[in-house]
């Protein structure tokens, strides 16, 4: 049980406390009569009752509730209003020992998890911004109604110090506090999220530095001709197979083909590895899973149509494969995302190329497609994007050489 830094428990309301939540979990595991059902909970009651009348009469010179005109009762510092006075008891109980921001954000984290409303990846992502970022912090062990603009300012400015972390960076933290703020606020458990009176225009940001988002032609080209001098497996052609397209990595790994579509490839599925959140906030070991493909399945389930080259790929892959389940099987096992960019980040080296991840191949793809004079709209649903903007996120890339004389010669 972790303290309010405002209020200090005696001895004695702990262990009146740990008596309470003991009753709890015997009325939830005892097989009881309901005579013995009834008895149990009427004590529960009793000892939270005394419990949280204890704490909140402590310095107050009226010793009852408010009672609203409407028949509601009404606590203040901390205001809360329910129907009855049972119901406030129990609020105020879980204010002022089950609501710390910790507690809030696993329970915050395992309803995400359950609905299902984020992806895995997304919750795994959140769960290493809080272990590096909040976790240690002072708000950490606060009452969440406790915690105000002025704590979390104190910690964005540790965060952002005299330029510390991009902007993008001071997102990702704060959405995760954002999250936590607005699930508090849907259950009731605080009136308000206090993020949303905060300004942020004072915080002082580090410049980004420009990210290559595409391989260049010429890289590609090399990528490609090196290609075909290696020894032609699953992970080799799968690289190769990703430059003549603009799949996603976990569509190429959930591909299935027929000679007899020529060069058209169906895309009606991803195949990726996912964890689940177990009941200890740890994640299970990565287990293969095959989906829709990523984004809206109105948008992502489609169509493309591949080169030659890609097609004599594909048709080299059944040859090495021919009764798979999936197209692209290595030594009888699907492919995997980290042993793909391993894979890529060893010939890129080898070449002495900068690596960018597979990814990065479907920018390359779509900024080519960009620059030999594709329309945007037209691209987007190659890609399988469910909006414009998405995809111009994608194309224009710099995919040709940088001609840094230009400037010698306009300045000259």
């Amino acid at each position: 049980m972790t303290h309010n830094k405002k209020i200090v428990f005696t001895q004695k309301q702990i262990q009146l406390y740990h008596s309470i939540e003991e009753l709890q979990k015997f009325i939830v595991s005892a097989t009881l009569t309901e005579t013995e059902m009834a008895q149990q909970i009427d004590m529960t009651k009793k000892q939270k009752e005394k419990l949280v009348s204890e704490i909140y009469f402590k310095d107050k010179k009226k010793k009852e509730f408010y009672n609203c005109a409407d028949g509601r009762v009404k606590s203040y510092n901390p205001q809360f209003i329910a129907n009855s006075k049972s119901q406030l008891i129990d609020k105020l109980y879980d204010y002022y020992f089950h609501h710390v921001l910790n507690a809030v954000y696993e329970d915050w984290i395992h309803y995400r998890a359950k609905t299902k409303i984020v992806s895995g990846k997304t919750i795994e992502e959140d769960i290493g911004i809080w272990k590096r970022f909040i976790q240690d912090s002072e708000i950490s062990n606060m009452q969440i109604a406790e915690i105000k603009p002025r704590h979390l300012i104190r910690l964005f400015q540790s965060w952002t110090g005299n330029g510390l972390i991009t902007r993008k960076d001071f997102n990702n933290r704060k959405s995760v506090l954002n999250g936590i703020f607005r699930y508090a606020v849907l259950n009731e458990l605080i009136p308000y999220n206090p993020i949303t009176s905060i300004s942020c225009n004072e915080l002082k940001f580090k410049m980004p530095i420009a990210k290559k988002k595409a391989y260049t032609t010429k890289e590609r080209a090399m990528i490609l001709a090196y290609l075909d001098t290696q020894k032609p497996d699953a992970y080799v052609l799968a690289i190769k197979l990703a430059f003549y397209g603009i799949f996603r990595i976990g569509e190429i790994k959930a591909l299935t083909w027929d000679d007899t579509e020529n060069n058209m490839v169906n895309i009606r599925q991803q195949l990726v590895e996912e964890r689940t959140l177990q009941e200890d906030m740890t994640l299970s070991t990565p287990y293969r899973i095959l989906k829709n493909p990523k984004g809206n399945p109105y948008y992502s389930i489609r169509t493309e149509f591949l080169p030659q080259e890609g097609v004599k790929v594909l048709k080299k892959m059944k040859e090495l494969n021919p009764d798979g389940t999936l197209l692209f099987m290595h030594e009888g096992r699907p492919l995997t995302t980290d042993t793909f960019n391993r894979r890529l980040k060893k010939y890129c080296t080898e070449l002495g190329i900068p690596y960018l991840s597979s990814h990065k191949i479907r920018f390359t793809g779509a900024s080519m497609l960009y620059d030999a004079g594709m329309k945007a709209i037209d691209i987007q649903p190659l890609l399988g994007h469910s909006t414009l903007n998405m995809t111009q996120h994608y194309i224009g890339e710099r995919v040709q050489e940088q001609d840094n004389s230009q400037m010698a010669q306009i300045l000259g």
